[in-house]
């Protein structure tokens, strides 16, 4: 799950394909940091990508994908940190 209380900064390391689930109330924001493993893969709940042209990022072959979720209101907002590796 997209979990606030786990921490505002959390690492995934991917075992397999991930589809996590929101559970971030208004007003909260988690930085999360992925490492997809060996080309694991992350399929999104419904997210509003600010950049990386409203689309959600590939993750990195090789270190980390940075991604920081937020939410206004009812509307889950996402943004890839930096060019994604």
């Amino acid at each position: 799950a997209l979990e606030p209380a786990n921490g505002s900064i959390q690492t995934w390391t991917l075992s397999a394909n991930s589809t996590p689930t929101d559970s971030i109330a208004a007003g909260e924001a988690i930085t999360i940091m992925i490492d997809d493993g060996t080309t694991f893969t992350v399929t999104w709940p419904s997210v509003t990508w600010v950049n990386n042209a409203g689309l959600a990022p590939a993750l990195a072959a090789t270190g980390y994908t940075v991604v920081v979720l937020w939410k206004v209101s009812t509307t889950l907002y996402g943004a890839l940190v930096g060019n994604g590796g």
